[in-house]
């Protein structure tokens, strides 16, 4: 199952690459880092923190895009807790035991994106996204900043604008999760619904509400809503804040970010 998923998420990146080459002449960049901290117990019965800065380059093309994120990420654990994905998950079975609370950094899983346009209407009326990812094992398992294994997903993006100020979102996602050894990790989907909202020229606002199956059968299903501000500054940076607020035990207590980004 692992080697025909494999296979087929590289034949799909080699048929958006020939989708999309023809096209790469008109593309353009964006580079974006952000400072991400999260805490939460996760179901257990100590408090998880962590600090995950991904530096990632986006590249525009006519009928879609595609990113590579590369972060670093400081953890503070009890070893149950590792980050899957970009989000910080309790890759254990409840009341599993434990080693002492330790404090690791480095670098942390590459991850790797891609879009391509299904449906585009003008002024962004309609719109659907099929999107790609894959996470390759970078991050240093033995410092439970990772699994150590590969995974990979594709789903569908969607918005709507329903008013000039206003556009629902609904993001859906499945992804195929590597098991470590020793460890049966369950493959994820994921939901968002949200919306976009245009609050001056300068200035956006963007709510969701996400939630995912739990990587551990029996764990508490991650759930979260999240908002985020970005203003769009005079120099061309854009710069986000960004509030997270956990629904569940699968879900950190809170999340806290900032970033810039600016296309080039």
């Amino acid at each position: 199952m692992r080697s025909f998923s494999f296979a087929l998420m590289v034949g799909l990146a080699a048929a958006c690459a020939v989708l999309l080459a023809p096209a790469a002449r008109g593309a353009d960049w964006k580079f974006s880092s952000s400072v991400n901290y999260d805490t939460g117990k996760y179901g257990t019965k100590d408090r998880a923190v962590s600090v995950y800065i991904p530096f990632t380059l986006k590249d525009y093309y006519r009928y879609g895009e595609v990113s590579f994120a590369a972060p670093y990420l400081y953890q503070n654990s009890n070893g149950q807790v590792t980050r899957v994905g970009g989000s910080s998950i309790n890759a254990r079975k409840k009341g599993t035991v434990t080693a002492v609370k330790t404090s690791e950094s480095g670098p942390g899983d590459i991850l790797v994106r891609g879009t391509y346009v299904l449906r585009k209407e003008g002024d962004r009326s309609f719109d659907l996204y099929l999107a790609g990812t894959l996470k390759l094992p970078t991050a240093d398992k033995n410092k439970g900043l990772g699994t150590g294994e590969m995974d990979e997903g594709m789903g569908l993006e969607f918005a709507k604008k329903v008013s000039p100020g206003w556009t629902l979102l609904a993001d859906g996602y499945y992804t195929i999760i590597g098991d470590p050894m020793g460890i049966d990790l369950n493959n994820q989907l994921s939901v968002d619904l949200g919306f976009y909202r245009q609050l001056t020229a300068d200035l956006s606002f963007n709510f969701l509400y996400e939630t995912r199956s739990a990587l551990v059968s029996g764990n508490s299903d991650p759930r979260d809503i999240s908002g985020t501000l970005d203003y769009r500054g005079h120099n061309g940076n854009h710069y986000i804040g960004g509030l997270l607020l956990g629904l569940s035990d699968g879900s950190p207590d809170i999340g806290l970010s900032f970033g810039f980004n600016r296309r080039f």
